[in-house]
């Protein structure tokens, strides 16, 4: 049984490898529009048309504006197509149109049947091109945007995120998130988000990656068409430097008559395109095992504690926890980051994690969605989307040396946001560097 598990597993490995062979995927530059392009062997496409920047084309006065103006441009209709004849197009096709914003950029995406291709782009080129901005839609997502806004304080989870985006971040890009403010949202008119929309779609800043099994010579000739329709643009790329938060360590204290207490911990780590990038990758993994273990199983502190890592520009670790005996918590949570700085995780043990880890990714690599964003991820974080096929290479070359090292360099300064009855807490916990 053991044998078979094994091999099960080793050709999982070998098939994430295929699934980024470089030779099914192609480069091109339409326009000035960068598109990448995988062969795939299934019949569901996904094609993602990214728009670089994020947080870093906001402001505070403007944080909100990009990520309202695509939901509107995606559910509105356009000028071609009114809002039900749109909808109805794309429900008898059985194909999606959808957007989002984060932090490094913002994406339109399609995803439908190969059969259905031709007649989902053609909506998709009106979306992107003709998005009309009526002042009813304009409304009825502004009131959307507002509500889910003003939820976030009433639910301790959300909350605490805000709360820690917004203090760690401050003075920093991700400080002006995607969804923006009740304020801003308020303000903004239909010209502001045609105005914006309008703006942000240069082909200088835009990145499609297409997985598919597509007629390459089709997508080229339907992307061209595209992106010939859109100004060249002169956008170029910035560096983010760490937030000043980072530099030392801090807490924020939210009072909330709560039954339960929430405690988030948050620290730098290093980017994709730096050194010991896949050892905090893999160690968060570690971290969040261990956490899980030594909190909920053994100690039955909490029903979910977390331990993971965000990959951005600037990229961060974090613990979270809720708790109704918060310093235990905390201690113990502490105890397993301080464990990766000072035990050498045992070869054997490393073996098994790297396995689990890469068979854990290639079965999220499965879909061509998630490959769509891998190849997006590795273009933007590294400056090359080739980075992705080495990622089972990196990931068992690192060392259980590698994961102390990177632990001791980057694990430091925490900065926690705790929501909850202030007198539950011993705050000289908090201070932990």
């Amino acid at each position: 049984m053991k044998n078979i598990t094994f091999l099960t597993l080793v050709l999982s490995l070998f098939f994430l490898n295929q699934i980024f062979a470089q030779k099914e995927i192609t480069e091109m530059n339409i326009n000035g529009m960068q598109l990448i392009f995988k062969q795939a062997e299934n019949d569901v496409v996904v094609v993602n048309l990214f728009i670089k920047g994020g947080a870093a084309n906001l402001t505070p006065e403007t944080a909100g504006i990009e990520n309202y103006a695509l939901q509107v441009a995606v559910t509105g209709g356009t000028k071609n197509y009114a809002k039900d004849e749109f909808n109805k197009n794309l429900e008898k096709l059985g194909s999606t149109i959808t957007a989002s914003s984060s932090n490094d950029f913002s994406v339109i995406s399609l995803r439908c049947v190969k059969d259905n291709f031709a007649k989902t782009w053609e909506l998709y080129e009106n979306v992107i091109l003709n998005p009309l901005f009526d002042e009813i839609e304009v409304n009825l997502t502004r009131d959307k945007i507002t509500s889910s806004i003003k939820t976030e304080d009433a639910n301790p989870d959300a909350l605490i995120r805000k709360t820690m985006v917004k203090w760690y971040f401050e003075g920093h890009p991700y400080s002006n998130r995607p969804i923006g403010t009740t304020e801003n949202i308020q303000k903004f008119s239909p010209d502001d988000l045609k105005n914006y929309y309008k703006q942000i779609l240069e082909n200088s800043r835009l990145l499609m990656v297409a997985v598919g099994r597509l007629d390459k010579k089709d997508l080229e000739k339907k992307t061209n068409a595209l992106s010939s329709k859109l100004p060249a643009g002169s956008y170029k790329d910035t560096k983010l430097s760490p937030p000043k938060r980072s530099e030392s360590s801090e807490y924020q204290i939210v009072e909330k008559p709560l039954p339960t207490n929430y405690i988030m911990g948050q620290y730098l780590l290093p980017n994709m395109n730096e050194p010991y990038y896949y050892a905090a990758l893999l160690s968060h993994s570690i971290l969040r095992d261990r956490v899980f273990e030594e909190v909920r199983t053994k100690r039955n502190l909490s029903y979910a504690p977390v331990a993971a890592m965000t990959t951005q520009k600037t990229s961060t670790g974090f613990i979270y926890v809720s708790t109704t005996n918060p310093d235990t918590a905390i201690m113990v949570m502490l105890d397993e980051l301080n464990k990766l700085k000072t035990e050498t995780i045992p070869e054997k043990d490393m073996k098994n994690h790297k396995m689990r880890f890469l068979t854990l990714d290639y079965m999220r690599q499965e879909t061509n969605a998630m490959q769509a964003g891998a190849l997006a991820a590795a273009q933007i974080y590294t400056g090359s989307w080739k980075n992705v096929a080495l990622f089972v290479e990196n990931i068992n070359k690192v060392t259980g040396d590698d994961i102390k090292t990177m632990s001791n360099d980057y694990i430091n300064n925490l900065n926690f946001v705790y929501v909850g009855k202030k007198n539950k807490v011993n705050e000289e916990i908090l201070k932990t560097k």
